[in-house]
C-alpha cells in the first residue's frame, strides 16, 4: 500500500525566542485562565456536558506524577457555561488492593448511565509503565456525578488465566445500522504496560469489554495514548492517532495515523506525522460537507521543554493513501509538565478547553515539572475562528550548546577538582565527579571518578581519557565514549543499566583552579533502542579545584559572559 506522508511543507521560520508562530490567531482559544490551584500536582483533565451542567474531572492529591493511594479524581461542576466551578465529588482507589494510584479519568455517558473510567497502577515510578500492572477501572454515578460507586476493574484479559495489564485511554461511541436496526456501541483504545502495543476494545453496555484487535505493536515505536474516531456513512471506517515516543524519551517523536474498516480487526499504520501528540484530544468538525480535524495536545521543544498547543490535520484521515498536512494554530499558556486536554461543548461552534500546566513563569524541563506543582487551566475555543491558512510547525531543533567563555589562554589545571554536571532534564539534580587532571605540553589526561549522589564517596570505576588536545586559548573536547553510570551516582533514573554514550566534555580552562563547558552525547536508559535515549545536549558542567578535605561548593556551568 502506498504510504504518503507530508512532514511539513513551506515551514515558517521561528522568531528570536525560537517558538512563536507568525501572527497566530490568538483568539481561537481565548480567555486563558487558571480554574484550580492547590500547590499540588494536578493533571489529566476530562469534561462532559450534562444538559445545563459541565463536569470537569482531573487527577489530584499528589505532589507529582509518581502514583500512590493518595491520588484521587476531583469532580467539579459548572452551571454557568464554565465561568466558575465548585467541587462536587472525589473518587479514589482506596478500595483496590496494593495501594493503587488512579489517573487519566474519562467521563462518559452510555445508555443513560454516567461512567467515570480511569487507569489504576501500582504505586511508584514505572519506566514505560513497566511493572505498573495497569487496570482499566470504572465507577458509576446515578445522581449526575455527586456520588460514585467504588472503582472496579472493568477489563481483564483472561487468556491463559493471566492479566495482560491494559490501560484504556480514549472512549468513543459508534452509532451504526445493522440488519435494518440502529445500534450504539462504545469503543476504547488502550495500551499495555511497557508501551509496546495499542489495542481496540468494544462494549455494548460500558461494563463488559472485549478486545477486538491490536492496532499497532512495536517496542521501538513506543505506542501509547491513541485517539479514536469513526468516519463513513455507517461509521464503517475507524481512524486512530497513536502517540509514538520513537525518537527519544523526551524528544519530539511521531504520531501514527492508523485506519481500519469494519470489523476493525486489521489496521494499516503506514502514515506518520512528525509531531508527537501526547495526551491528545481530537475534535472533528463537519460543515457543508467539509471535515476539519483539530487536535489539542502536548508540544515538544528543544532542551526537553513542553507546551500545550492546538493543531489542525488537513487531508482525508480515513483514506490510508491520502497525504496529511499538519498546521499549528496556537500555543497556549503552559510550561513544564503540561497538556492532557479535554473539551466540552458550550454551543454549536464554541467549546470549553481544559489542560494542566506547571507554573508558566518557570520554564521548567519536563522531568522537573512532573515533580512540581501544576494547575488546571481553561480557555474558550471558537471554531468559527479557525484559520483558513496553514502555518506549519517549526522544524525540529536540537538543544543548543551554551557558549564557552571568551578566549583567553590555557591554564595549568593539573590536580583534583570537583566536577559537577547539571543534566538538561533537571539541572538542579546534579551528577558529581572527582576529576583528576594531568596537563602535558598541549594535551591533558582526564579521569572522572563518579561520586555517590548523597555521600559523595567514590562509586564505580573512573572514566578516563588521555592525550586530549588543548588549544592555545584553553579549549578542549574530551571524548569518553560509552560509560556506565552507577545507580548511587544518579538514583533519579534508578536504572542499574544506565549508560552515557558518545559522551563528550567540550570545555575551556578559566583559571589555574577551574574549567567548565557543556556535554554532548546521550543517556541510554534501557536496552539499546533509540526510543530509550535522552539527549544530553544542553547539559553543562563546572569544575573547581579541591584544596582541602571538604569538597568545594558545586559549580555547574561557565560564568556568565
Amino acid at each position: 500500500m502506498r504510504r504518503n506522508v507530508i512532514w511539513g511543507i513551506g515551514v515558517v521560520a521561528a522568531l528570536a525566542a525560537g517558538r512563536a508562530l507568525a501572527s497566530p490567531p490568538a483568539d481561537f482559544a481565548a480567555d486563558q485562565r487558571i480554574v484550580y490551584s492547590d500547590g499540588l500536582h494536578s493533571e489529566n483533565t476530562t469534561m462532559i456536558r450534562l444538559g445545563g451542567r459541565i463536569l470537569l474531572g482531573f487527577r489530584g492529591g499528589e505532589e507529582g506524577q509518581i502514583g500512590s493511594d493518595r491520588a484521587r479524581i476531583n469532580i467539579f461542576e459548572s452551571r454557568d457555561q464554565g465561568r466558575s466551578f465548585t467541587l462536587l465529588s472525589e473518587v479514589d482507589a482506596g478500595n483496590l488492593p496494593g495501594g493503587r494510584d488512579i489517573r487519566d479519568p474519562k467521563l462518559v455517558k452510555m445508555r443513560g448511565r454516567l461512567f467515570l473510567y480511569a487507569i489504576s497502577r501500582l504505586p511508584g515510578f514505572h519506566y514505560r509503565d513497566l511493572g505498573g500492572q495497569a487496570w482499566a477501572v470504572r465507577a458509576e454515578s446515578t445522581d449526575g456525578g455527586r456520588t460514585w460507586t467504588e472503582p472496579v476493574k472493568t477489563y481483564a484479559d483472561g487468556t491463559g488465566g493471566g492479566e495482560t495489564f491494559w490501560g484504556f485511554w480514549r472512549y468513543t461511541p459508534r452509532t451504526y445500522k445493522q440488519g435494518g436496526k440502529r445500534h450504539r456501541a462504545l469503543f476504547a483504545t488502550g495500551y499495555q504496560d511497557f508501551d509496546t502495543a495499542v489495542g481496540l476494545f468494544a462494549s455494548d453496555d460500558g461494563i463488559t469489554w472485549e478486545k477486538r484487535a491490536t492496532i499497532i505493536e512495536s517496542y521501538d515505536d513506543v505506542p501509547s495514548e491513541a485517539e479514536l474516531q469513526f468516519f463513513g456513512k455507517n461509521q464503517e471506517i475507524a481512524v486512530a492517532l497513536v502517540r509514538l515516543d520513537n525518537q527519544g524519551i523526551l524528544e519530539d517523536g511521531q504520531t501514527a495515523i492508523c485506519t481500519a474498516r469494519e470489523p476493525f480487526t486489521t489496521w494499516e499504520c503506514g502514515r506518520r506525522i512528525e509531531q508527537r501528540l501526547d495526551g491528545p484530544t481530537w475534535a472533528v468538525r463537519r460543515k457543508n460537507g467539509r471535515v476539519r480535524n483539530f487536535v489539542f495536545a502536548r508540544k515538544h521543544l528543544p532542551c526537553t521543554r513542553k507546551r500545550t498547543a492546538i493543531y489542525e490535520l488537513r487531508g482525508d484521515l480515513s483514506d490510508a493513501n491520502a497525504p496529511i498536512e499538519v498546521c499549528e494554530i496556537q500555543e497556549l499558556s503552559s510550561s513544564g509538565d503540561t497538556a492532557y486536554t479535554s473539551l466540552a461543548p458550550l454551543s454549536r461552534n464554541r467549546s470549553l478547553l481544559a489542560w494542566y500546566s506547571s507554573p508558566v513563569d518557570q520554564d521548567l524541563p519536563w522531568f522537573e515539572g512532573i515533580s512540581s506543582p501544576s494547575d488546571i487551566w481553561l480557555a474558550d475555543v471558537d471554531f468559527r475562528r479557525a484559520p483558513a491558512t496553514c502555518v506549519h510547525p517549526v522544524p525540529e531543533e536540537s538543544c543548543p550548546q551554551p557558549p564557552l567563555p571568551a578566549a583567553t589562554s590555557a591554564f595549568d589545571v593539573t590536580g583534583s577538582h570537583l566536577l559537577t554536571l547539571a543534566p538538561v532534564i533537571w539541572p538542579a539534580q546534579i551528577l558529581s565527579f572527582r576529576a583528576d587532571v594531568q596537563v602535558h605540553d598541549g594535551t591533558i589526561d582526564l579521569a572522572l571518578q563518579p561520586l555517590d549522589g548523597v555521600s559523595k564517596a567514590p562509586v564505580g570505576a573512573p572514566w578516563t581519557v588521555t592525550g586530549v588536545a588543548v588549544s592555545a586559548d584553553g579549549r578542549f573536547a574530551a571524548s569518553f565514549g560509552t560509560q556506565a553510570v552507577p545507580v548511587q551516582a544518579y538514583p533519579l533514573l534508578n536504572d542499574p543499566l544506565l549508560t552515557v554514550n558518545d559522551f563528550v566534555l567540550t570545555g575551556a580552562t578559566t583559571s589555574g583552579d577551574g574549567f567548565c563547558g557543556s556535554i554532548g552525547g546521550y543517556a541510554q536508559v534501557y536496552g539499546t533502542s533509540p526510543s530509550d535515549r535522552i539527549r544530553l545536549e544542553g547539559s553543562t558542567f563546572g569544575a573547581v579545584r579541591i584544596t582541602a578535605e571538604a569538597l568545594p561548593p558545586a559549580v555547574t556551568a561557565c560564568p556568565l559572559q
